[in-house]
């Protein structure tokens, strides 16, 4: 059974109501990494929803949390450190704030991967006054959350901790404030200096009032998850492995949920986190890849796909090797059309925006297409067909082959670019040579696939006597001008072969 449909079962036994929520903080570029919750829950809500059950699926922005560090490539917001980061600017002023400017174009993007949460902003909650009898219920339970809190952690927090950060009425941060004292629904607090991880944040000194009816600060993050799963009926949310790690916020939260809001927590879906690059991806250190981003280079199923494997493993996206998740997509998509393998079946079939749409035409070979001069789609169509690739989406190939396109030319191996020659004048080649590209301009006019192409051109060699790297050699500089180039039975069959026949004569 699917992970998704396993949960949703679980799910069915916690009663016919549900709600799922993820969320991101809002601190710097939204990046895959933040996607997956969202797109995991998505998943879950399918589940849900074919076993007859509507759930409530919410994302809420973290957008009131402090500017703790700045990302690689906003130095100019170094000044705003400690501030609530809906209060910083727009770097590029096109939008009203800091986080318009990512909100927006990451909520457009996952509509692309057919996930479509509600989207809640967790400052005008507090604005708005939602929030205001969690607020209270935390405040009044004060020394039970002390008790909680200090469970997990190494140094204890003061008798007279107050769960409550207020925005500093005069200088605008929300990192330097400390709580003093509370009378009802006044906490009074001072501003002063503190340490975040990019630096440290000068407080202003200045002694004031915030009244937690408007919403002026925040609950500290582990008893506010704990009070958002409350207010909003959470029962199941995806999260990665280190809020669920030893200590992490999902235990500490999980039992505050429960002994001071008096909701039971909601089940937790836990994931391990993706690798770029063979590194962790950092908005602070400019490792990151967007959704924006893939959605240029490969189809959006294709990444679902990949989340929706094993969770608890953690697995690199290699942006020089996405061919190699494509290949992946691919195999799960004959599978499906094949009629085998049900949890195959079933894996496709969460990964799916808009229905299946059959292709199978491999990725690597709409790389080499996309560099083709002047392609006729229709006329590729045909050949394809000639190949093998039948009954396939003719949307799909194009949009495929101009991902490719992007792919091979941004992140691409060196051996994927190419040029056609336009002047073969100079290219020199033995006799031998010559003959095997006659014969092999013989054979294009058979139908074979890729690898059975292939495999012809190392059996011409052999049968006139010629080294198989000297025929392959002879194909590319024929064609590109080196030595080196696309795999040579998708090229060759990518290329118009009246086109590859009068090369192969003319060199």
């Amino acid at each position: 059974m699917h992970w998704a449909d396993k949960t949703a079962e679980d799910l069915t036994r916690r009663g016919k109501s549900h709600v799922i929520e993820t969320g991101t903080s809002i601190s710097g570029i939204p990046h895959i990494g933040n996607a997956s919750d969202v797109i995991r829950g998505d998943a879950i809500r399918k589940a849900l929803a074919d076993k007859g059950i509507n759930a409530r699926f919410i994302w809420v922005a973290d957008d009131s949390d402090p500017f703790r560090k700045v990302p690689r490539g906003f130095e100019k917001l170094k000044d705003y450190l400690g501030f609530p980061v809906h209060d910083l600017p727009d770097p590029e002023g096109c939008h009203a704030n800091f986080v318009d400017h990512f909100v927006e174009p990451f909520i457009a993007d996952l509509s692309e991967f057919g996930a479509a949460p509600e989207v809640i902003s967790g400052r005008e909650m507090y604005k708005n006054g939602e929030f205001y009898g969690g607020i209270k219920t935390a405040l009044d339970n004060c020394e039970k959350i002390v008790e909680i809190l200090n469970g997990f952690r190494q140094e204890p927090l003061p008798g007279d901790f107050i769960p409550w950060n207020p925005v500093c009425e005069k200088c605008g941060r929300i990192s330097t404030t400390k709580p003093l004292s509370r009378v009802g629904d006044i906490v009074r607090y001072v501003c002063e200096r503190t340490e975040v991880s990019g630096g440290t944040v000068e407080g202003c000194g200045f002694e004031g009032e915030s009244d937690i009816k408007k919403g002026g600060g925040k609950l500290p993050w582990r008893v506010e998850w704990a009070m958002r799963w409350a207010h909003f009926g959470v029962t199941c949310e995806p999260l990665g492995k280190e809020h669920a790690s030893a200590g992490g916020s999902f235990w500490t939260s999980k039992i505050v949920c429960k002994d001071v809001f008096g909701w039971e927590p909601p089940m937790p879906v836990i994931y391990e986190f993706f690798t770029l690059n063979g590194e962790k991806i950092s908005s602070s250190k400019g490792n990151v890849i967007t959704l924006s981003d893939w959605l240029e280079i490969a189809e959006p199923e294709v990444l679902k796909a990949f989340m929706y494997k094993v969770l608890k493993k953690q697995r690199d996206i290699d942006l020089g090797r996405v061919s190699n998740l494509v290949d992946e997509y691919d195999e799960l998509e004959a599978m499906y059309f094949a009629g085998s393998d049900e949890d195959s079946k079933r894996h496709y079939e969460l990964s799916q925006v808009s229905g299946p749409k059959k292709l199978q035409v491999p990725f690597t070979m709409c790389a080499v297409m996309s560099q083709i001069p002047n392609l006729d789609l229709e006329e590729a169509a045909k050949r394809l067909g000639n190949q093998g690739y039948e009954d396939f989406d003719l949307g799909r190939l194009d949009k495929r082959t101009r991902l490719a396109g992007n792919w091979v030319r941004r992140f691409g191996p060196d051996y994927l670019r190419f040029e056609l020659l336009q002047d073969v004048s100079g290219i020199c080649l033995d006799e031998k040579q010559k003959e095997g590209l006659s014969i092999l301009a013989g054979e294009l006019d058979k139908k074979y696939k890729p690898a059975e192409l292939h495999k012809k051109i190392y059996e011409t060699a052999r049968s006139i006597g010629l080294e198989p790297n000297s025929l392959f050699d002879s194909i590319y500089l024929s064609l590109i001008g080196k030595t080196k180039g696309p795999r040579a039975g998708y090229f060759l069959l990518a290329l118009d072969k009246n086109f590859v026949q009068k090369r192969f004569g003319d060199v």
